[in-house]
């Protein structure tokens, strides 16, 4: 068993021994900071190799020179393997300097990643905003101890302080270069699909409140409100991450020099966004655990961006909890809770681990956690929402442990309240627009908010469904009017395309509006629509063609969850779009050919296996339709096509193989039973026109160069309902003697054969 050191450098440990030290190096080369700290010869042959290649490296990617940066990596990981004891030899660095634990390990992992991202991406991605705002705030007061007694009994003088100024010099330099490779970091692990942009704000006029235990481990208490409540509700709402630099209460006298103190971390706002605080001198000066003195830029650049990275990991498991990588706080700093399919013996190393085993190949895209603002789309599905929405049933913690837990929205004498099983209630004003249910002045608890939470699929599609109240920072979910007791009926929302598409009404959307459901075709019908929870069906309303018919859904589930892939109507299948365009379709691997069939050959079976494939071997679903059933049969059974006759002619069947993303690929081929397909070639249905369709009461058949012989309307059910004559290049034909419906069309020609669906109003 390969055992595991892990070095706890957990960065937001602060001691003042370096402020009593003070060293000042202005060390902007390598060479330079080697003179700062007692000479070249001062250090490790490993550790001036390392800190070399770090900066070399890092200014290669800097310049978009990345296959010299590759070649400098494999170089040090080829002398030094990754994740061996060797680095061990490189934990601290001579005379007061930092530049990491292991030397620059960190940040060589980061480059890593960042060169095989640029070298090896082949997809065309348009990355997404990661708006970010870095806030420098003015200044922090409270009391603040000079003596050990003063420490243990929380006592001591009131003080103001006010930001460091270092951090604003020269637009802002070490606060964007502390931040530039972390920010490179993030682009590369998510595949592309961030990048950051940051806005440095100074808050001069706001303060805050900052208090000291008076017992270890010694934490900077601080209330981030005052900084929060500085922006409106639109900027609070725009912004995804957060980065909170305060003046620093560390104090600052030599009787401290050997004490410790916490004085930032990963917090959240209120949207769930990360958010990063620590105070202001962590970019100016070492703490005395991590060396002495003033940074220089080598080591801001070495160490900052671990400090970042540490930070960031502590959010990224929080988001994933399924995955159980941190579940006590900085689990990974104990040997026997790495996976045992982890490889290294570092925190960087569990962090690589984690990103290549388990964060990148998750369901949910990393992108889709770490946008946190609110975006358009999720804007556009706030405004479908209803009152209604919330109503008819309960919404609840996962962890119940008393009726406080257990709530749902009730409607009386005209106004909203909410109302938990302990029989407690208050009136709620819904704000669909801000996405909260504002509490009124009878609340149990005054000035907090209800926040609805969006049903969110793991590859972030918005849908207009409540999937949760927030609460008090927790939770009370949604149990009712659910697809499989799991996700909410809101996901058969969305448009839909027929196999094949032969006019306008083939293609449409369900949407909701004001709690009801709506089917709407791209040639202006619409129909309401109710939901079948248990037969998973939308049916159809008396306003419908086809009363009480349904779509009947096409459901997937698997480990990413449930989504509707499409739907079954008349016999004919219709689909969503697939939701992550990067996963690649299915492909046709094997055409398949038409085929002339004896009129008695009964059955005919086909293996798809060979027919379709899918280049990220994801499981395919097939389907298949005739458009004409009665006389040719057609079924998928165990991943095989079947095809069934019991009277001589033609059909024309359609084969579609889908995967779990809704990608598909569809083969359309003819089989004629006793005809010789050679002879019965369909005609161009381009010389024929047919309108209105949808139709009222009469509609127009309009040839051009083709003479059709026959034309007869049959209903859905197959059977004959109509003999027309349409011998005339102009063709007026009334129908109005035939209920309100799907009819079927069906010209000959000589030999030939077309079929046109007609929609009767």
């Amino acid at each position: 068993m390969k055992t595991r050191l892990l070095i706890f450098t957990v960065a937001f440990f602060v001691s003042l021994s370096s402020i009593s030290q003070n060293l000042e190096c202005n060390a902007i080369t390598v060479d330079d900071f080697f003179d700062c700290y007692g000479g070249a010869e001062a250090f490790s042959e490993q550790s001036r190799n390392a800190l070399t290649t770090f900066i070399q490296a890092e200014d290669a990617i800097n310049t978009g020179d990345y296959p010299g940066a590759k070649l400098l990596i494999d170089n040090i990981f080829e002398t030094y393997p990754k994740g061996t004891n060797i680095w061990l030899d490189v934990l601290g660095a001579p005379n007061g300097a930092n530049i990491g634990s292991p030397n620059t390990y960190y940040g060589l992992r980061m480059i890593e990643d960042i060169v095989d991202f640029q070298l090896n991406n082949t997809q065309d991605i348009t990355p997404e905003t990661v708006v970010m705002k870095i806030v420098l705030v003015g200044c922090s007061q409270g009391i603040q101890p000079t003596t050990v007694e003063e420490l243990n009994t929380g006592t001591g003088p009131y003080v103001t302080n006010t930001i460091a100024q270092e951090l604003i010099a020269d637009d802002y330099r070490i606060v964007r270069q502390s931040f530039s490779l972390f920010s490179q970091y993030v682009t590369a692990i998510t595949g592309g699909s961030l990048n950051i942009e940051i806005e440095i704000i100074e808050l001069p006029d706001v303060c805050m409140d900052l208090s000291i235990t008076s017992s270890e481990p010694y934490i900077t208490s601080r209330n981030e409100e005052p900084v929060y409540a500085a922006f409106s509700d639109e900027e609070l709402n725009s912004t995804d991450w957060w980065w909170i630099l305060y003046p620093s209460y560390v104090p600052e006298n030599d009787v401290f020099d050997d004490y410790t103190f916490i004085t930032g971390g990963m917090g959240q706002d209120e949207r769930s966004g990360p958010a990063f605080v620590i105070d202001d001198k962590w970019l100016v000066r070492k703490p005395a655990h991590l060396g002495s003195g003033l940074y220089s830029d080598i080591e801001r650049r070495a160490y900052l961006p671990q400090w970042l990275q540490h930070e960031f990991f502590h959010h990224l498991y929080r988001k994933y909890p399924h995955l159980q990588l941190e579940v006590n706080g900085h689990d990974w700093f104990n040997p026997d809770f790495w996976p045992s399919d982890f490889e290294g013996i570092f925190e960087p190393d569990f962090y690589a681990e984690s990103l290549y085993k388990r964060l990148q190949v998750d369901c949910s895209p990393l992108s889709s956690k770490l946008i946190t603002r609110v975006q358009d789309e999720e804007l556009a599905q706030l405004d479908l929402l209803s009152i209604s929405d919330l109503q008819g049933g309960i919404f609840s913690l996962d962890e119940i442990t008393n009726d406080f837990h257990i709530g749902e929205i009730i409607l009386e004498d005209g106004r909203y309240f909410w109302k938990n099983a302990a029989g407690f209630q208050w009136e709620v004003f819904p704000d669909f627009q801000a996405g909260i249910l504002e509490t009124g002045e009878d609340s149990l608890y005054p000035g907090e908010d209800f926040f609805i939470e969006l049903y969110k699929t793991t590859d972030g599609e918005y849908f207009p469904a409540v999937s949760a109240l927030k609460f008090q920072n927790e939770f009370y979910r949604r149990r009712f009017d659910l697809f499989r007791d799991i996700v909410p009926v809101e996901i058969a929302v969305g448009n839909y395309t027929r196999v094949p598409v032969e006019t306008s009404a083939d293609e449409g959307q369900v949407i909701k509006n004001s709690g009801q459901f709506l089917w709407q075709d791209n040639a202006a019908n619409s129909w309401s629509l109710t939901v079948d929870i248990d037969g998973e069906a939308l049916i159809h309303g008396n306003d419908a063609p086809q009363p009480s018919g349904e779509f009947k859904l096409i459901i997937k589930e698997d480990e990413c969850g449930v989504n509707v892939l499409g739907f079954e109507y008349l016999g004919y299948y219709y689909w969503k779009p697939k939701r992550n365009i990067q996963n690649e379709s299915p492909i046709v691997s094997t055409q398949l050919e038409d085929l002339e069939l004896n009129e008695d050959f009964g059955s005919l079976i086909i293996d798809l296996l060979p027919v379709f494939s899918d280049s990220e071997n994801d499981q395919l679903l097939y389907f298949v339709t005739s458009d004409n059933p009665e006389i040719i049969g057609a079924t998928i059974e165990d991943n095989q096509l079947v095809i069934t006759s019991n009277q001589s002619g033609t059909a024309r069947l359609y084969v579609m193989a889908l995967d779990g993303n809704g990608g598909i690929a569809t083969q359309e081929f003819r089989v004629g039973a006793g005809v010789a397909l050679s002879i019965v070639d369909d005609f161009e249905l381009s010389e024929v026109s047919i309108y209105p369709n949808p139709i009222q009461d009469t509609f127009t058949i309009h040839r051009a160069n083709t003479n059709i012989s026959q034309a007869e309307i049959y209903n859905i059910n197959g059977a004959l309902v109509k003999t027309i004559d349409a011998n005339n290049i102009e063709n007026a034909i009334d129908i109005t003697d035939l209920n309100s419906g799907i009819y079927f069309l069906q010209l000959t020609s000589g030999n030939s054969k077309s079929t046109i669906k007609l929609l009767k109003q």
